[in-house]
C-alpha cells in the first residue's frame, strides 16, 4: 500500500493545469478580453460545474483500473428524466430530484457488480450501458424541451460575486474528498486496489465491494451533473450529455489519473475540468467552427495521456 500511495504526486498533477490555466487567462485577455470579465469567469465555472462531477467520478474509477463510459448517457438520462417529470408535476421538485439521484446510483450500481463479478472488460459493459441509456433518453425525449420551475433553476444562477455557489459547494466537496483519499484508511485501500489489485485483496481489502461502491459514486455525480443541467438550461436534452464521457476521461487524466490504476488526484481533476471550459468558453467567443473544438479536444486527451506515460516511466 505505501509503494501504491508514494505514486500521488500532487504537486505534479495540479501543478501543470493550474499553470495552462494561468497561461490561458494571459492568452484569452490579449486575443478576446471579454474572457477575463467578471461574468466570463462565472460563466467559465458554471460550465465547468457538470464537468468537475463527471471528471471526479471518472477519476475514482479509473483510480481501482476500470473505466465508465456510460456517464455522459447517465446525464443524458437523467437530465431528460427529471425535467419531463418535473413539466408534468412543477410541485414535486424534491422528490423528483431525490428520485433521479437514486437512479443514478442504481445505474452505477448495476455497472460495478457487472465490472467487478462477470470478468468482462468495464470497457465493454459500461459502453453498452450507455448506449442503451442514450435509447432510453431519446424514448423519454426525443429533442430538447420541457421546463423547470423558478426554484430549481436557482441551483445554477445563484452567485457569490463572480463565484456560482454551486461550483464552490462541489470545489469544497472535492478538497473533502481528496483529503479522504490521501488520509483515511479508505483511501488508502483504493489506492493499493488500483496498484496491485490481486495484493491489495491478500491484504484483506474487499476489492469487490469498493469497485462497486466506486461506480455507485459515479452514477451519482453523474446523475448530479444531469440535474444541474436542467437546472442550467432550464430545460432537458437528450444529447445534453454526448460530450462528457470523453471530457470526463481527458480532465481526469489530465488532472493526474492514470489509466493503469493506483494513481488520482481529486484537486487536479477539478483545476483541469475548469481548464477545458476555458478553453470551450475561449473557442465559443472566437467562433471556432465545432469540428476543429472537437480536434482540439482529442489533442488535449492525447497529450494527456502522453503525460500519464511519462509519469508511469518516472515513477
Amino acid at each position: 500500500m505505501t509503494a501504491a500511495l508514494r505514486r500521488i504526486r500532487p504537486r505534479d498533477v495540479v501543478g501543470a493545469p493550474l499553470f495552462l490555466i494561468v497561461v490561458l487567462l494571459i492568452a484569452g485577455a490579449a486575443i478576446e478580453p471579454a474572457m477575463t470579465g467578471e461574468r466570463a469567469i462565472r460563466n467559465i465555472l458554471t460550465s465547468a460545474t457538470p464537468l468537475i462531477l463527471a471528471g471526479i467520478g471518472q477519476a475514482m474509477v479509473i483510480l481501482v483500473g476500470g473505466i465508465d463510459l456510460s456517464i455522459g448517457a447517465v446525464i443524458s438520462v437523467t437530465n431528460v428524466l427529471a425535467v419531463a417529470l418535473m413539466t408534468a408535476y412543477p410541485d414535486m421538485t424534491a422528490p423528483i430530484v431525490l428520485g433521479v439521484l437514486v437512479l443514478g446510483a442504481t445505474i452505477g450500481l448495476v455497472n460495478g457488480v457487472l465490472c467487478a463479478f462477470s470478468g468482462a472488460s468495464p470497457f465493454i459493459i459500461t459502453l453498452a450501458m450507455g448506449i442503451a441509456l442514450q435509447g432510453v433518453a431519446f424514448e423519454i425525449m426525443y429533442q430538447p424541451g420541457g421546463v423547470v420551475g423558478a426554484g430549481f433553476r436557482q441551483i445554477a444562477r445563484a452567485n457569490w460575486g463572480m463565484l456560482p455557489v454551486a461550483t464552490a459547494v462541489i470545489v469544497a466537496m472535492a478538497l473533502l474528498l481528496a483529503f479522504a483519499i490521501r488520509r483515511t484508511s479508505w483511501g488508502v485501500s483504493l489506492i493499493a486496489i488500483g496498484g496491485n489489485e490481486t495484493s491489495a485483496r491478500l491484504s484483506g481489502i474487499a476489492v469487490k465491494r469498493q469497485t462497486v461502491l466506486l461506480y455507485v459514486l459515479s452514477g451519482f455525480l453523474s446523475a448530479c451533473a444531469g440535474l444541474f443541467l436542467a437546472s442550467r438550461i432550464s430545460s432537458g436534452d437528450p444529447l445534453v450529455g454526448e460530450p462528457v464521457t470523453l471530457d470526463s476521461i481527458t480532465v481526469a487524466v489530465l488532472g493526474g489519473s492514470s489509466f493503469i490504476g493506483g494513481s488520482i488526484s481529486v484537486v487536479g481533476t477539478t483545476v483541469a475540468a475548469i481548464l477545458l471550459a476555458m478553453i470551450n468558453t475561449l473557442l465559443n467567443l472566437k467562433d471556432v467552427s465545432p469540428f476543429y473544438q472537437w480536434m482540439l479536444k482529442g489533442a488535449i486527451l492525447i497529450i494527456a495521456l502522453s503525460l500519464d506515460l511519462l509519469r508511469r516511466r518516472k515513477d
